[in-house]
């Protein structure tokens, strides 16, 4: 697809959405942001078969989701209606008016083993329903749609990330709380390379199928909290909390072979990430005062 072509963005409001939103204006496409914030929800079928219609895009980034554990667990009807029969309006929408599709799904499909999808929350379930649902539309109408499993993104514009609710903590000197031993993984993601695996998937047009998007490195947060110290220069005051919460898998590793192999590479180092996240917080905090 060449720049100047239209596409839409659902939750392009949201953090992963706001930064994709910016990419693509900034390369020359016309784009369009159906998001809940603007009156638009993926399960409004008649409004949004009615949108992609009149927009006619090339493209939809279906980026919409319930994308929280907790949540999932307190509400999961709530959560499988927004992942499944959302996914399955945006797919029909696609179907009906020609648009390739591309799905934000997450790492979470995986539960505790990496190397196949074995999900162990509501919300893990639902991602993979949502990939089950790509897949068969690709089988059954030959609908072009490119699936994209991200780990822990992180970066400025989202408070609730692991990373950036610890670093926020970190630069205000406040404690830190680690629920169970510190020593469950996550392929830690800055939202950069994210951008630039949507981007390679529209302007290069990735087969469909389904592709990890991450580092391909797995850090603890005890690493995470270590790498934030050594950054600061100053040890931190943090406590470990007893797990409670069930569903959260103890292990995250992402295979980016694949993704590898039609040339993308994460360039954002987590060293880099935290480094950038910290300057921009710092300069938040300044502006505020």
């Amino acid at each position: 697809m060449s720049n100047g072509g239209k596409v839409l963005v659902t939750g392009g409001k949201g953090f992963i959405g706001t930064h994709v939103v910016k990419a693509l204006l900034d390369r020359g496409y016309t784009v369009t942001s159906y998001d809940q914030s603007n009156g638009y929800d993926i399960l409004d079928v008649a409004k949004l078969e009615e949108n992609i219609k009149w927009y006619k895009p090339e493209w939809i980034v279906h980026l919409a989701a319930q994308v929280y554990l907790g949540p999932s667990l307190r509400d999961p009807q709530k959560d499988a209606m927004t992942n499944i029969i959302g996914t399955l309006n945006v797919l029909e929408g696609a179907r009906k008016y020609g648009c390739h599709l591309l799905l934000s799904s997450s790492g979470a499909v995986y539960g505790n083993n990496y190397q196949y999808p074995d999900p162990i929350s509501p919300y893990g379930i639902s991602k993979l329903t949502a990939e089950k649902y790509c897949q068969l539309y690709h089988k059954l109408y030959g609908l072009h749609t490119v699936i994209f499993r991200f780990s822990s993104v992180y970066g400025s514009g989202r408070a609730k990330t692991s990373v950036n609710l610890i670093v926020h903590k970190a630069l205000k000197g406040e404690a830190i709380t680690i629920t169970g031993d510190g020593c469950q993984t996550r392929d830690f993601t800055h939202v950069r390379d994210v951008v630039d695996a949507i981007l390679l998937a529209i302007e290069e047009r990735l087969p469909s199928g389904i592709y990890d998007i991450g580092t391909g490195t797995s850090t603890s947060i005890n690493e995470l909290v270590t790498l934030i110290e050594r950054l600061l220069g100053n040890k931190l005051e943090f406590q470990y909390i007893p797990q409670k919460t069930v569903g959260d898998p103890k292990r995250n590793e992402l295979n980016v072979s694949k993704a590898a192999r039609y040339g993308f590479k994460a360039k954002v180092s987590l060293q880099e990430g935290i480094k950038q996240l910290l300057e921009e917080l710092k300069h938040e905090e300044n502006l505020s005062h």
